[in-house]
């Protein structure tokens, strides 16, 4: 891959830990990049045979050893099993687990990233405590602090706001599904409504897009045993979830069957996903919704739906029905879109009459201010073909049995914010505490923030590596990789079984890093002497917690020895259990609907000051953990393009000639209200004319070696418009909405 390392960079954290403890550069290249040669230095040497549970964790020098450990992977919220090899007591390889049925036993391209996540560099290594004044680019002065100053300072800011307790915000990045559990019943015990996910800033408005139908919003798409597959905005071999499963079943259903399935892509923006489909529509950004509706046109005008499933398990149909064929036929939707008449027809048919189908809603369709709407309209192509809970259509997860939560004596049921009232929050709130969190890094219009963070009375940053929001804390707190600690993980909807698969240690913590599950039983004692003994009961450390919630259903030995506990399989059409509703079936809506005409009026900028229209997307090596500091996942960022270390101002080569650019140019990109980034041009024919593309995952500042520099973020430039443009029904931001102009730099 060609490394492109050019761009602007605001200046990098330059905090120093405990020198005798931190990973070099050398060590960091030499456990990961050369863990193949460690496996055959291994195999150099006469073994004795070993399995799993017979190694020793303290062996004697000189007396080598090797094992595997089932665990499982957190680099995107797939979190897939995995098994690790250790060598000499070091992690040196990564492949999937095949006892994992979810998963088939594969991985995705960022499993294979954990080694670089354990041995990153640039580590928190020890407690810091900030002694400079807070802002972008400032030195935060970082000192060393023992974990008991850390936590006493914790403490006892969160008793002085006890008898306030909404003045406390709490950020979830990605965590274990067993630390996202505690920290729920943490803030349900300490009184806090304020629960701040950054999964949900790009996942809330195609949820509620399906709650507004079915009452629940957590269907996934049965892949496996669909026909025909029509993919909004949803790039399914590249980032949608969950991705290794994805992967394996697109594999299955396009070359491993007898029926090959058909894909149709529907994105502006030529992805790996419309690489590898049957047919790529470059749609108007911000119109998928218009088009799904003119879809249900001609089905419901051509009476090419599933009337049984209507009559008997939907409510609304009527007034949609009436929507659809009044204001949504394929002659209007084609000015919308840019999808001729022809087109739109075909497509309605095939998906009609090749059933079993899915129309699949991606971040591409409902990342704007009527998102919701638009994932709703997608939705509804399910219902129409009769494809709810149903076979090669949407599927819904059977339970998992955990073992119920402990509730405490004193409770208030925290809210999912969004990230509207997050910040509206920040400019009150007293203390704020960031769970494996990089919010810097994923919000838009990261200016405003950079000044509420830098305003917020007391932040307390908890995460295994620094990174941008890290620089904004009062202390920061260094908590384990996910290949060092214990937890539980829920397999995301798809496969309509439920698997539980485990997190152990591979290694021991490194450095003086501690569970963020241990930080929370320990918080739990120190403030709330009522809520204590609810979450003693609980275990009360990360091993006893895990060993609590999965004991009911499975061993504790063949849970740590097999990684995964697989429950039944789903039993299809349950109409009755699944819709939770207020008439409790599948709900058509048709209020507001009409909004999916007005996509233009909602872009932010005016047509002829800003004429292009910035699309946004995840590569398949954005690793979601805070940080890109991974020399494996720099090295092949954009498969598509064939580069590495940068990321790209991508046109068609209309729109560039029109501008005058050229291919390898560097260029600004400027939105309303003037911010701007440098990038360089990338010129090529899959994109939209007067559409900008740009991968998000690079930027960092504040990451380390290995990303600092490295292109830049387009979410600087995402412009909210002083916070109007939000989705309309979950106040989480639109990063699809916002007009741009380019010139060479």
């Amino acid at each position: 891959m060609k490394r492109e390392p050019e761009s602007e960079t605001a200046g990098r954290r330059k905090g120093e830990g405990s020198e005798g403890s931190r990973v070099s550069r050398r060590t960091f290249l030499g456990i990961s990049s050369g863990a193949a040669a460690a496996v055959a230095i291994a195999y150099s040497t006469k073994w004795p045979k070993i399995g799993p549970e017979s190694t020793p964790d303290n062996y004697e020098e000189g007396v080598h050893s090797e094992r595997w450990v089932a665990t499982s992977c957190l680099n995107c919220p797939s979190r897939c099993a995995i098994n690790v090899r250790v060598v000499n007591g070091s992690a040196v390889r990564i492949i999937g687990n095949h006892k994992s049925a979810y998963s088939g036993g594969k991985i995705c391209p960022r499993s294979y990233v954990g080694l670089q996540v354990l041995y990153n560099p640039e580590r928190t290594s020890t407690p810091m405590k900030r002694t400079n004044p807070k802002g972008r680019g400032k030195d935060p002065g970082w000192v060393s602090i023992s974990w008991d100053e850390a936590m006493d300072m914790l403490s006892d800011k969160l008793n002085a706001i006890k008898s306030k307790p909404e003045d406390l915000l709490l950020i979830q990045g990605l965590n274990t599904t067993s630390d996202e559990d505690l920290l729920r019943r943490f803030a349900k015990a300490y009184g806090t409504p304020n629960l701040l996910s950054e999964e949900a800033m790009e996942t809330g408005p195609d949820q509620e897009g399906k709650r507004m139908a079915d009452g629940r919003g957590d269907g996934g798409y049965d892949l496996e045993n669909a026909n025909y597959v029509l993919a909004f905005g949803a790039n399914i071999v590249e980032s949608e979830r969950p991705l290794a499963r994805n992967l394996q079943m697109w594999g299955w259903i396009r070359r491993g069957r007898p029926n090959r399935a058909k894909v149709v892509v529907i994105d502006p923006r030529y992805s790996v996903t419309a690489a590898k489909a049957d047919e790529w529509i470059p749609i108007k950004p911000n119109t998928d919704g218009a088009l799904a509706m003119a879809i249900a046109h001609v089905i419901i005008s051509e009476g090419l739906y599933d009337a049984n499933f209507i009559n008997d398990w939907t409510s609304g149909f009527n007034a949609y029905k009436s929507r659809v064929l009044n204001d949504f036929s394929p002659e209007t939707v084609s000015l919308n879109t840019g999808v001729n008449v022809d087109t739109i027809v075909r497509i309605a048919r095939e998906f009609a009459q090749s059933r079993p189908a899915i129309a699949w809603s991606g971040l591409g369709a409902s990342s704007w201010p009527y998102g919701s709407h638009a994932s709703h309209a997608i939705f509804c192509l399910n219902a129409l073909v009769g494809g709810i809970d149903a076979k090669g259509g949407i599927v819904y997860q059977e339970p998992t049995p955990y073992t119920a939560m402990v509730p405490a004596m004193v409770e208030t049921e925290p809210a999912s914010i969004s990230l509207r009232t997050a910040k509206e929050r920040l400019d009150s709130t007293e203390a704020v505490i960031g769970f494996n969190s990089n919010l810097m890094a994923s919000v838009p219009e990261t200016s405003r923030w950079d000044e509420a963070l830098a305003k917020v009375p007391f932040y307390a940053h908890i995460g295994p590596s620094w990174n941008e929001t890290a620089q904004y804390a009062d202390i920061v707190l260094p908590s384990c990789t996910y290949l060092e600690e214990w937890g539980y993980e829920s397999s995301l909807p798809g496969s309509g079984f439920a698997e539980v698969k485990i997190k152990q240690p591979v290694v021991p913590p490194m450095h003086s890093s501690r569970p963020i599950a241990q930080i929370v039983f320990d918080l739990a004692s120190d403030l709330m002497p009522t809520a204590s003994n609810a979450f003693r009961s609980m275990g009360n450390n990360p091993e006893g917690f895990v060993k609590y919630r999965t004991g009911d259903f499975v061993s504790w030995e063949t849970f740590k020895a097999d990684g995964v506990w697989k429950g039944p399989d789903h039993i299809y059409g349950n109409y009755a259990q699944i819709f939770e509703t207020a008439s409790g079936k599948f709900e058509f809506q048709a209020t507001d609907m009409g909004q999916l005409l007005n996509s233009e009026a909602e872009f932010v900028g005016g047509v002829s000051d800003y004429p292009l229209k910035l699309v946004i997307y995840h590569p398949v090596l954005d690793v979601r953990s805070g940080s890109q500091n991974y020399p494996w996942a720099q090295e092949m960022f954009l498969v598509m393009h064939g580069y590495g270390w940068n990321n790209f101002a991508e046109m068609n080569r209309q729109t560039a000639h029109d501008l005058k650019i050229d291919d390898g140019d560097m260029v600004w990109v400027e939105s309303w209200g003037g911010k701007r980034i440098k990038a360089k041009a990338r010129v090529f024919e899959g994109i939209r004319p007067g559409v900008l593309a740009m991968a998000t995952g690079q930027g960092h500042y504040a990451c380390g070696e290995w990303a600092d520099g490295m292109g830049t973020n387009p979410n600087e430039i995402v412009s909210l418009n002083n916070g109007i443009r939000y989705d309309n029904r979950t106040g989480q931001p639109c990063f699809f909405n916002t007009r741009v102009k380019i010139y060479k730099a």
